[in-house]
């Protein structure tokens, strides 16, 4: 059901879907790690949660992508959309009754990250059967586009709803979302292969991974490119997640709306980025990705040097802005090119559980990234440019990898 039209039917539905969506796990998942670091004031304990909520999806990802090569793909998304709707109801249910506590919060950023660690293979698999190859950089860069934007908008909204009203209009408002997505979810035909499912869950199982890892041992440019995801996640993308609110609530003794306002800007850097490609489309080539990783950690110096210098708290709060909206940009141009090479350079029958096993590793690195950040920022809080300017470097060399491991490909 491949088709050279972008803006056909069944892809027009999962773009709009995963915009509805999106804006619902972003405003939960903004909120609830902000609501830890407002009840306790610990960077360590902020990172520390991060990290924890983030093994779910590591466990869940590759499960995900078997089921997502196995079952009905929307059948898939359905259920999970439903499955988010139901536990954020309960939770709403279950606060008349009980006090939300670390140990609760914890838990149920846990169960939804589960869930988000299935969803993602679903997806991002199910948009090269929608979209011919020729399209496929453009589509890619289209759903990056939208996840941006609904994150930038959930960002900015969910600050300003946690700063005035706290949690129940956020988990409100994300509900509505998830099961205005499942209705969606409904009306989305993917095309689907019945795969071989006999001989029990643990040969399936076996098999697959043995069929998945074989492939990716035979196609190198696979495993570089997780490897680079890897480094970039272990990096910059935690230095950032748990650096931002760090650095403006405690550093600059900003409110959470100024983190929201401040994510909110970043993420549109991530729409700059995902139209920058959508528009390049094939143009683009995979062996000159080094010079957006690059470009990406070189913008966050200026972070690190308006805390050597102890710039003004206004001036700082517009520099960490700014470079990290031009940090998105480049970074989400780079992963548009590395996921649109997975999708290209793996068979439809692998496709969901290649994309989870490029995605499980970022996972794990985002995890220890976290705790490390978290420990970090807590220590050297007097001290943050050393922490910048050594991500800065750190991403410099995953530049270099590139240049070096990927100037011998060229795209068929």
């Amino acid at each position: 059901m491949e088709t050279t039209k972008l803006w056909n039917r069944d892809f027009a539905l999962l773009v709009t879907g995963q915009i509805i969506s999106i804006f619902g796990n972003m405003i939960l998942s903004f909120a609830l790690p902000l609501y830890i670091l407002y009840i306790s004031g610990s960077a360590a304990l902020f990172g520390i949660v991060l990290g924890l909520t983030n093994i779910p999806l590591l466990i869940m990802s590759p499960i995900g992508g078997m089921i997502a090569d196995r079952f009905r793909k929307q059948r898939v998304m359905f259920w999970l959309d439903a499955a988010t709707t139901v536990l954020i109801l309960a939770y709403i249910a279950a606060s008349g009754f009980v006090v939300a506590i670390l140990p609760i919060v914890i838990v149920k950023l846990m169960a939804l990250n589960a869930i988000q660690g299935v969803y993602m293979p679903a997806v991002s698999s199910s948009v090269p059967l929608l979209i011919n190859g020729e399209k496929l950089v453009s589509a890619n860069a289209v759903v990056n586009l939208i996840n941006s934007l609904s994150g930038m908008a959930g960002m900015a909204i969910a600050g300003l709803l946690f700063a005035e009203f706290g949690l129940l209009p956020i988990l409100v408002v994300s509900a509505i979302c998830f099961a205005i997505t499942a209705v969606m979810d409904l009306f989305i035909r993917v095309p689907f292969t019945p795969q071989d499912s006999t001989g029990g869950i643990v040969k399936i199982v076996k098999g697959d991974l043995s069929q998945s890892f074989s492939f990716m041992k035979e196609k190198s440019i696979i495993l570089k490119c997780v490897v680079v995801a890897f480094m970039l996640s272990v990096t910059l993308l935690p230095m950032m997640m748990v650096g931002i609110p760090v650095l403006l609530t405690q550093n600059l003794e900003m409110g959470m709306e100024f983190v929201g306002i401040s994510q909110s800007f970043m993420m549109s850097g991530g729409v700059v980025g995902g139209i920058a490609v959508g528009i390049l489309g094939s143009k683009l080539k995979i062996t000159n990705t080094y010079l957006p990783i690059m470009l990406s950690g070189l913008v966050m110096i200026p972070i690190g040097l308006a805390f050597l210098f102890n710039a003004p708290y206004f001036v700082t709060f517009v520099i960490i802005t700014a470079a990290c909206t031009f940090a998105m940009a480049f970074i989400t141009a780079a992963n548009v090119q590395v996921v649109t090479l997975i999708q290209t350079e793996t068979p439809t029958e692998l496709t969901g559980k290649i994309m989870s096993l490029a995605m499980a590793l970022p996972f794990l690195a985002i995890a220890i990234g976290q705790f490390v950040y978290g420990f970090a920022f807590e220590q050297l809080a007097a001290l943050p440019y050393i922490i910048v300017l050594f991500t800065v470097g750190m991403v410099v060399l995953v530049g270099v990898y590139v240049r070096i491991g990927f100037k011998v490909y060229e795209p068929a």
